[in-house]
Parts: structure tokens; C-alpha cells; sequence
């Protein structure tokens, strides 16, 4: 039997018992008939059915920089406020990573020449990174608690710095 909502053939068998391809017939009832019609579509009950319509492209750009004009002077932006203990962070793992490798590249020149071992330079080094970590992070957390940052940060940061950095070393013999 053919379905009258798909249009679909299906076989059907005959007096020999042989399948037989029935012919699609289509009645002209108005509730099997569909018309299409410049996007809109009948259904059986006779509703229309509209296409939905197209959405806009996402932006190409991040969303944050919607908020404020591109072209807007620094001095004029808001500024964003970060807290020091995350500026104390980030500059301590900065201090960490480069301390520890400057330390360890005037290592391996002591080991090239004999004077060091290989894992007294890696243990030296890392002792070294700590310390500048410790310094970076300390110099960075009291020059952004005590300033709002140009030279007097500066001026604090170096300060702060190269005391705890004196303090946390201990004198080479």
C-alpha cells in the first residue's frame, strides 16, 4: 500500500505472489495536498508555517572590547583593577623562572669547566629562582600596596627587591 503523507512505493503482491511495484497516486484533497510558496508552507490543517528568520554572524572580535570605543586615550579608559596578590603572583613566578634560568646558565659554564657537578648547578639554581621569586613577588605586592605605580613604584620595587632579595641570599665564599 502506498502512505498518502510520504509518497513513498512499497511493494505489493499480486495473485502469482510476485511483488509488484504499486504506482504512487496523489488525491487532490486539500488535507494531502502541500503547497510551497515563497518560503511559507501549507500544512494539512491549513496553517502557515513561516522559515525562521537568519541570525547575525558573530562578532569577530572579543566581546570585552565592545564596552569601550578602540580609539579612547588610555588617561580616559577605566581602569582595570587587579589585585595585588595576583600582581604579586604572576611577578613571582616571572622572578622564579627568570632568576632560576639566568642561575642556571652561569651554572653550566662551572660545570663545563669541571668546578660544579651537574646536580649541585640544578640544586643551586632552583635555590636561586626561589629567591628571586620571593623578592619579585615581595617587591611587587608592597610597591602596588603602598604606590599607584611611575617612578615612586619604580623607586619601591627596586627597593623592596634587592632588600629581600639580600636578606634570602647567603654570601658566596
Amino acid at each position: 500500500m502506498e502512505s498518502m503523507e510520504t509518497g513513498r512505493q512499497q511493494a505489493v503482491p499480486t495473485d502469482t505472489g510476485a511483488p509488484a511495484a504499486a504506482t504512487a497516486q496523489q488525491t487532490a484533497s486539500p488535507a494531502a495536498a502541500q503547497t510551497f510558496s515563497a518560503g511559507a508552507q501549507s500544512s494539512p490543517a491549513g496553517a502557515q508555517m513561516m522559515a525562521p528568520p537568519a541570525q547575525a554572524p558573530a562578532p569577530l572580535y572579543p566581546q570585552h572590547l565592545a564596552q569601550q570605543p578602540q580609539n579612547m586615550p588610555l588617561a580616559m579608559q577605566q581602569p582595570q583593577s587587579v589585585s595585588p596578590l595576583n600582581e604579586a603572583f604572576t611577578a613571582g613566578t616571572m622572578g622564579m623562572v627568570i632568576v632560576g634560568t639566568g642561575a642556571m646558565g652561569a651554572n653550566l659554564h662551572k660545570v663545563n669547566s669541571g668546578e660544579m657537578e651537574l646536580g649541585e648547578a640544578f640544586t643551586d639554581s632552583l635555590g636561586k629562582g626561589a629567591v628571586g621569586a620571593v623578592a619579585a613577588a615581595g617587591a611587587t605586592y608592597t610597591a602596588a600596596s603602598l604606590t599607584t605605580g611611575g617612578l615612586l613604584g619604580l623607586a619601591v620595587t627596586v627597593a623592596a627587591g634587592t632588600g629581600i632579595s639580600y636578606l634570602l641570599s647567603k654570601q658566596d665564599k
